[in-house]
C-alpha cells in the first residue's frame, strides 16, 4: 500500500528536521559561553599596526600573552611558524579602505626566514632594519630576546573571507554614516557579516572554520538602545557595548534600534579567529535532546508492534472475505437458478389460470343452455303437435351431449393420470418427500452457510417442491372439476335415457294411444325434473368453477410477485457477489499494504535504536566543525605557505563624531 512508504518518509523527514533544530540549538547553547570566554582572552593578544595605518595604538607592539593553541600549521625547515594578523580598515558603512598584515615570529634562536608574500609595502615594526619584498618573499632575521614583527600592506580590493556592511536609517529613512554625526531621532543600524562566496577556495576556508566576534561601543547619552535583536548588551562606564557572534560558515545580521541624541559612536571592531579548543559534548547537559530521542525510540517500537498486529488482522480479514466471496458466488448461482424456476412456475400458473377461466366460461354457457332446455321441456305437454319434431331434435342434441360428456370426462381423467405419472404415481407421497428434502437441505445450509454443495442441494429441493406443489394444485383442480361434473354427467345420462324413451314413445308408436300419451306425459314430467336437477347441478359447478378460476388467477399473480422477488434476489445476489469480490480485492491490497507498513515500521524502529549516541556523535561532529577542528591553517597572504601557527582577522570600522 503506497501510504506506507510515504508515511515512513514523512516520519524520517520530521525526525531529521526536529533533531537538526535541537542539534543546532544545543550547539549554540554549549558553544556560546565557551567561545565568549575564549575570545575575551585571545583579543588581548592582538599585535598593533604601524602608526601610519592605525589609530590610538601603542607605540610598541604588545607582547602576546600565553594562549594555548594547537599546532595547526607546522614548522618550516628553518624554525617555528609565524602568526598572521590581518587588519581590515573600513569606513563606517563597512567599505574597505585598507588591508594590513602583521606577521609575528616568536623569540628564540635567531634565524633567517624567507617569508612568502606579495605586498604593496612592507614595514619593520621591531627594528630599524629596512625590509623589502623580492620575488614574492620578504627576508627577515628573528631575534632571540623578543618577537619580531613586520607589517605588509595589501591592495584594498583584495578578496577577504567575509563581506561586512553597516546600513543606517534615521526616523525610518536610509541615511549615510557621515550624516549621523550629532543626529537626533529614531536610529536603526544593521550590521551584516556574510561569507564571501566569490572568493577563492583557500580564502573561503577561513570563513568555514573561523568564529567572528563583533563589538560596537556607543555612549549611553548619545544613543539609548531599546532593541538589540540577536546581539548582547553590556554596560561599561557610560557606554553600551553591543556584542554579536557568528559561528563558522554562517551569516550574521544584527539590527540595533534606539533613540539618538546628538549621536556619536566609537565604531565597530570585528575579529575572526580559529577556535583551537576541544569540547566533549558528553560532558555537557544534553538531556533535553536525548530525552526526545528516547521518546522517539519508544514510540517507534510501539508503532512497530501496532503495525504487526494490524498486518496480522488484515491477513485474517482478507482470508475471511475470500471465503465470503466464494459463498456469495454460490449464492448468486443459486439465486439465478431460483429466478429461472419461478419464471417457469409463473408461466405454468398463468396457463392454469387461463384453462380454469375457459372451463368456468364453458360451464356458464352450459348453465344457460340447461336452463333454456329445462324451460323448453316444461312446455312440451301443451305442445304435443310439435313434439315429434322437437323430440327428434332433442334426441340429436342428447346424443351429441352424451358424446361431449364422454370426451370431457376422459380429458379430465387423462390430465390427472398425466400429473400422477410426473410425480411417480402418488401425489401425497411426492409432496411429503419434497417437503422433507427441503427441510433437510435448509438445515444443512443453516449449519454450513458457505457450503456450496449444501446451497446447491437447497436450490434443487426448492425447485422440486415448487414443481410438486404446482402438480398437486393442477391435480386437485382437475379432481374438483371431475367430481363436480359427475352430477352433470349423470344428468346427461338420465337426459339421454329420457330422450330415448321420449323418442320411442313419440316417434316409435303409430297408433298414438292414450296410454302412450299418458306415458309420454309422465316421461316429459320426468324429463323436466331431470333438466331442472341438471340445471341446478350445473349452477353449483359453475359457482365452483368461477371460484377455481379466481383462485388460479390469484395464484398466477402471487407467482408473478414471487418471480419478481426471485429476480430481485438474483440481482441483489449478483451485486453482492461483485461487491464481495471487490471487497476481497481491497482486503488483499490492505493486507499487502499493512505488511509493507509493518516492514517500514520495523525498519524505522531499527533505525532509531541507539539514536542517543548517534545524535550525540552528530552533535560532537557539528561542534568540532564549528570549532574548526581539522582545519589546516595556512597563510592568508600566500595560501601555499603552511609554516603558520595562527591567522587572525580584525575589521576596524571607525566611530562617528569621534
Amino acid at each position: 500500500m503506497t501510504m506506507t512508504n510515504t508515511h515512513h518518509d514523512n516520519v524520517n523527514a520530521n525526525t531529521s528536521s526536529t533533531i537538526t533544530e535541537r542539534r543546532h540549538t544545543t550547539v549554540r547553547r554549549i558553544l556560546a559561553p565557551t567561545i565568549a570566554a575564549f575570545l575575551a582572552t585571545v583579543l588581548l593578544t592582538v599585535p598593533a599596526l604601524s602608526r601610519a595605518n592605525a589609530a590610538d595604538e601603542p607605540e610598541h607592539p604588545r607582547t602576546p600573552r600565553a594562549v594555548t593553541s594547537a599546532n595547526n600549521g607546522g614548522n618550516s625547515g628553518e624554525g617555528s611558524g609565524k602568526d598572521e594578523t590581518v587588519y581590515i580598515k573600513a569606513k563606517a558603512d563597512g567599505a574597505v579602505s585598507g588591508i594590513y598584515v602583521v606577521n609575528t615570529f616568536d623569540a628564540g634562536q635567531p634565524r633567517t626566514v624567507q617569508d612568502p608574500g606579495s605586498y604593496t609595502k612592507v614595514t619593520n615594526l621591531t627594528t630599524d632594519a629596512k625590509l623589502e619584498e623580492k620575488n614574492g618573499t620578504v627576508n627577515i632575521t628573528t631575534l632571540n630576546d623578543k618577537p619580531f614583527y613586520y607589517q605588509g600592506d595589501l591592495k584594498a580590493d583584495t578578496a577577504l573571507p567575509w563581506n561586512v556592511s553597516v546600513d543606517y536609517t534615521l526616523d525610518g529613512k536610509a541615511v549615510d554614516a557621515e550624516k549621523l554625526d550629532g543626529a537626533d531621532g529614531e536610529l536603526a543600524m544593521t550590521l551584516r557579516i556574510a561569507p564571501n562566496e566569490s572568493a577563492d577556495k583557500a580564502t573561503r576556508e577561513f570563513a568555514d572554520a573561523y568564529v567572528i566576534q563583533a563589538q560596537g561601543t556607543f555612549p549611553q547619552e548619545a544613543f539609548d538602545i531599546t532593541d538589540a535583536g540577536d546581539a548582547a548588551l553590556a554596560q561599561s562606564g557610560g557606554n553600551t557595548v553591543v556584542s554579536g557572534m557568528v559561528l563558522p560558515g554562517e551569516t550574521g545580521t544584527f539590527t540595533i534600534r534606539g533613540q539618538a541624541k546628538d549621536f556619536t559612536s566609537s565604531g565597530w571592531q570585528i575579529t575572526a579567529m580559529s577556535l583551537d579548543m576541544a569540547l566533549d559534548v558528553r560532558d555537557q547537559d544534553t538531556s533535553q535532546l536525548t530525552e526526545q530521542t528516547g521518546k522517539l525510540s519508544d514510540a517507534t517500537v510501539q508503532l512497530a508492534d501496532g503495525t504487526t498486529s494490524l498486518a496480522q488482522g488484515n491477513r485474517e480479514l482478507s482470508r475471511g472475505i475470500g471465503s465470503l466471496a466464494t459463498g456469495t458466488a454460490e449464492l448468486n448461482r443459486g439465486a439465478q437458478s431460483l429466478a429461472g424456476g419461478t419464471e417457469t412456475l409463473a408461466q405454468g400458473a398463468g396457463t392454469l389460470a387461463q384453462g380454469n377461466r375457459q372451463l368456468a366460461d364453458g360451464l356458464a354457457q352450459l348453465y344457460d343452455a340447461s336452463g333454456s332446455m329445462s324451460d323448453g321441456v316444461k312446455g312440451l305437454p301443451e305442445q304435443m303437435t310439435a313434439l315429434s319434431q322437437g323430440v327428434t331434435t332433442l334426441k340429436q342434441g342428447s346424443d351429441a351431449l352424451k358424446q361431449g360428456d364422454g370426451q370431457y370426462r376422459q380429458a379430465l381423467a387423462g390430465g390427472q393420470q398425466t400429473i400422477l405419472a410426473q410425480v411417480g404415481g402418488d401425489i401425497d407421497a411426492a409432496e411429503t418427500a419434497s417437503r422433507q428434502a427441503y427441510a433437510q437441505a435448509l438445515a444443512a445450509v443453516q449449519q454450513n452457510p458457505g457450503d456450496t454443495q449444501a446451497i446447491a442441494a437447497l436450490d434443487k429441493a426448492v425447485t422440486a417442491m415448487v414443481q410438486v406443489e404446482n402438480a398437486k394444485g393442477q391435480y386437485q383442480a382437475l379432481g374438483q372439476a371431475l367430481d363436480g361434473y359427475a352430477g352433470i354427467s349423470s344428468g346427461i345420462g338420465q337426459l339421454r335415457g329420457g330422450v330415448d324413451q321420449l323418442d320411442a314413445k313419440v316417434n316409435g308408436s303409430s297408433n298414438g294411444s292414450s296410454a302412450d300419451s299418458a306415458a309420454m306425459q309422465a316421461s316429459l314430467m320426468q324429463l323436466a325434473e331431470g333438466l331442472a336437477s341438471m340445471h341446478a347441478a350445473v349452477g353449483q359447478l359453475n359457482t365452483g368453477a368461477q371460484s377455481a378460476a379466481s383462485g388460479a388467477e390469484e395464484l398466477a399473480k402471487g407467482l408473478s410477485s414471487a418471480r419478481d422477488g426471485a429476480n430481485s434476489l438474483a440481482t441483489g445476489a449478483a451485486a453482492a457477489d461483485s461487491g464481495a469480490h471487490s471487497l476481497a480485492s481491497g482486503a488483499a491490497s490492505a493486507a499487502e499494504g499493512a505488511g509493507q507498513l509493518d516492514d517500514g515500521a520495523r525498519k524505522l524502529a531499527d533505525s532509531v535504536k541507539g539514536m542517543d549516541d548517534k545524535v550525540l556523535d552528530e552533535l560532537q561532529k557539528t561542534i568540532d566543525e564549528k570549532l574548526g577542528k581539522g582545519f589546516k591553517v595556512h597563510s592568508f597572504v600566500a595560501p601555499a605557505n603552511t609554516a603558520v601557527d595562527r591567522v587572525q582577522f580584525t575589521y576596524v570600522l571607525p566611530g562617528i563624531g569621534q
